[in-house]
């Protein structure tokens, strides 16, 4: 007789009943490599990036979590923070808060005991730092603000704590940023720069005026630090106010014996975007320095489209070569 196929294969093998263990999935096998500690950094390092693959699985993201207070190897702990950052792991907020403030709840603090201030130390805290700020949580709002406002910290947490605010983007920032920026007693003008930038980046309208206050003021602060002014410039045109003493202070600044002063001025009159910008903007045209008559160039194409090209170059005889050169590549 002859036996069909079927009927030619060996029987499957039937489960034993008794077997209450299946076969651990990839997933298991790795997250146990990851928390071996007799393993290589390096190889640990590699497991948590190809373990970002399933980073959807709870039971990965927990994994990171529960490193980054017990894992002590440098190397895989300043991985481990880039990929909650990456993953906006909620449930690392108090973990890297704790890292950052150093309290001495984790694993690093305890091999690494001090003050916190060595370089490698600081790396993983400003880490732990920005890490928060891609995260989003508003439950890192105030001990930013806390690291923010305190003088005694190494300058690079304050400038990573003020734009970790920024990117957090919750109102609540508003005053601890600009104390730090009206503060006279804050010698650091990285951090005035960085809590200006960071004004910016909220998109507060009600962070207006008091930076229009600091511009104008008589304080020698924007005199002394042109890059605190170059700040404050850009943040007024993010803020996208078309008030004429924004306006105005833009137009003083356009005057600015410095050229990155006046690009970023044409920057920001470009973000703001009102036709009250567009004097100011074809002035620059005849800019000294060709990279700001560039960017007045494309300025006013963002603001008028092809129309308002079309009538500058009507209006405007006498305009550089490579000004018109540029202009005429706007329209058709």
């Amino acid at each position: 007789m002859t036996l069909d196929n079927d009927s030619a294969m060996p029987p499957e093998p039937s489960p034993d009943p008794g077997d209450d263990h299946p076969a651990a999935s990839p997933i298991d096998a790795m997250l146990d490599q990851l928390a071996d500690v007799t393993l290589p950094a390096s190889q640990r390092v590699m497991l948590a990036s190809q373990l970002l693959t399933f980073r959807h699985d709870a039971r990965v993201e927990a994994a990171y979590v529960k490193l980054l207070a017990s894992e002590a190897d440098e190397s895989l702990l300043r991985h481990l923070i880039q990929l909650v950052g990456k993953c906006r792991t909620k449930e690392s907020v108090m973990p890297l808060v704790d890292l950052m403030l150093w309290t001495g709840q984790s694993a690093y603090e305890e091999a690494n005991p001090g003050n916190g201030q060595s370089d490698r130390v600081l790396k993983v805290r400003v880490g732990a730092t920005k890490a928060l700020g891609k995260i989003g949580d508003d439950r890192a709002l105030v001990p930013l603000m806390g690291m923010l406002n305190n003088m005694r910290e190494n300058y690079r947490l304050r400038l990573a704590a003020a734009e970790s605010l920024g990117n957090i983007g919750h109102a609540q920032a508003i005053h601890p940023l600009l104390n730090v920026v009206q503060d006279d007693t804050e010698h650091s003008h990285y951090v005035k720069e960085s809590a200006v930038k960071a004004l910016g980046m909220l998109g507060d309208i009600r962070a207006l005026e008091p930076l229009l206050d600091i511009f104008e003021s008589k304080q020698g602060i924007t005199q002394k630090f042109n890059f605190l002014k170059e700040r404050l410039i850009e943040s007024i045109g993010r803020l996208g106010a078309t008030q004429n003493r924004a306006i105005r202070v833009l137009q003083e600044a356009l005057k600015d014996e410095a050229s990155y002063i006046r690009l970023a001025a044409v920057q920001s009159l470009c973000d703001i975007g009102d036709e009250a910008c567009i004097p100011l903007l074809k002035e620059c045209l005849f800019d000294s320095d060709d990279d700001v008559a560039m960017a007045a160039t494309a300025a006013l194409y963002q603001i008028g489209g092809e129309s308002l090209i079309r009538q500058v170059l009507d209006e405007q005889e006498n305009l550089p070569k490579f000004v018109r050169d540029e202009l005429e590549c706007y329209i058709p």
